[in-house]
């Protein structure tokens, strides 16, 4: 079949992320056979316009398009995706008469309500890869998708959900090859990296967090070895040395981590390497040696607060006195770190904000630099919700489709801000 992704995400703060997971679809969809066009929009001046010729240029047998976020997560500014989404999905319908489907992490959150709100004929929520090369099977085929894993389906009003999704070992699908489909270079430019996955799920338990329910609570790991070669062929290919891991935590377990940071060892690829989503806990002087060693050059840590009683409150399950131990232990590898804080989560304070700046003043590193967001984005299945329902910021969850926060009754906004 012939088939048309498009990436709809267009945003670029703080700076544009290429298509990992669009890209691991396409891939996919073309090592099972079907004829792929990628149409990437993310520097589009006119994206709907964009869409459309694509559309009635190919004619394409089915149109997937993918949704990286429902909206950008600012407090201050927020800026809601679902419109412009909506608006692609009838700029498509108006220039060609094939199915859509939606899919990507912004679907995966809450797949019923964005089928409905953007007008698309399926959703996936989940895995793509496997469940778009299945929905394409069997329309090409006339059969109907509606038992198929992981898919949603919207038939007027009535929208349904199929089976269980399905869960792909990763040693089963291609590599991303994210050049095949998209040019890296306006990407890098904006100093972007280039983004590598090592494993999906997360077995933490943070209270806003929704890698759970896109991923699952159990890892599925690639082995360092095909992380390498992923590594090497698209150094090979490209001449790209700037790399970032995009796990939801790099080093949980350590185990797996050290595993890929040993074959990048071995193959000693000339590339530069951060390490994102660094748990506090798992990281220990040993393992940032390993990633040292590997060509890891900095570091984005997690920390959310520096104070006991906010990260108890937003169950990281580690304390200050890890993140003390995380300063002391980068500071000694020569790694700068990111330090990403997310103030006015339940029971934040005057005195608590004040805990996490002070240990930034007192604890990071010459190069380290700190990241602060103010208000926690309430997503639907998280415990995040169910306090945000209790304490009145929310009345249902319907709501959710659109920019929601959680800021602690406890906090003055202005305050905060200056």
């Amino acid at each position: 079949m012939r088939i048309l992704l498009i990436s709809a995400n267009r945003e670029k703060v703080p700076y544009p992320v290429l298509p990992i997971g669009l890209a691991a679809v396409a891939s996919s969809l073309e090592a099972a056979g079907h004829e792929v066009r990628f149409l990437d929009l993310c520097f589009s001046r006119a994206p709907e316009r964009d869409a459309a010729r694509a559309v009635a240029g190919l004619r394409p047998g089915l149109i997937g398009l993918g949704l990286r976020n429902l909206d950008n997560c600012d407090f201050e500014v927020p800026r809601d995706f679902v419109p412009e989404a909506r608006r692609l999905v009838g700029a498509c319908r108006a220039a060609g008469d094939a199915p859509i489907v939606v899919g990507g992490s912004a679907v995966g959150v809450m797949p019923e309500a964005v089928l409905r709100a953007v007008g698309a004929d399926f959703a996936i929520a989940g895995d793509g890869e496997r469940a778009v090369a299945a929905l394409a099977d069997a329309l090409a085929r006339g059969e109907d998708p509606g038992t198929l894993p992981g898919l949603w389906i919207r038939r007027g009003e009535d929208v349904r959900p199929g089976a269980g999704d399905p869960v792909p070992a990763l040693s089963a699908l291609p590599h991303p090859r994210i050049p095949r489909w998209v040019d890296p270079g306006p990407y890098l430019r904006y100093e972007g990296v280039y983004p590598l996955q090592s494993k999906r799920g997360c077995a933490l338990r943070c209270i806003y967090c929704t890698y759970v329910n896109l991923e699952g609570r159990s890892y599925r790991f690639r082995s360092g070895e095909s992380v390498a070669d992923e590594v090497e062929e698209i150094r090979d290919r490209t001449g790209i040395s700037d790399f970032e891991f995009v796990d939801s935590t790099f080093n949980a377990p350590p185990a797996h981590a050290l595993e890929v940071c040993r074959a990048l060892s071995r193959r000693r690829l000339g590339v530069r390497f951060i390490g994102n989503g660094m748990n506090p806990v798992a990281t220990t002087s040993g393992l940032l040696d390993a990633m040292r060693a590997a060509g890891f050059h900095a570091l984005v840590s997690t920390a959310e607060s520096a104070s006991d009683a906010v990260l108890a409150n937003l169950k990281k399950g580690f304390t200050r006195a890890h993140l003390e131990q995380v300063a002391r232990a980068s500071r000694a590898s020569g790694m700068p770190n990111l330090w990403i804080f997310l103030l006015g989560g339940p029971g934040e304070t005057r005195d608590t904000v004040l805990e996490t700046l002070e240990f930034f003043q007192d604890a990071a590193g010459p190069g380290d630099v700190a990241y602060l967001t103010s208000g926690v984005r309430i997503y639907p299945d998280t415990a995040l919700e169910g306090i945000a329902l209790g304490e009145g910021f929310i009345r249902d969850r319907r709501e959710l489709i659109s920019p929601r926060f959680y800021f602690s009754p406890g906090l003055d906004r202005a305050w905060l801000r200056d």
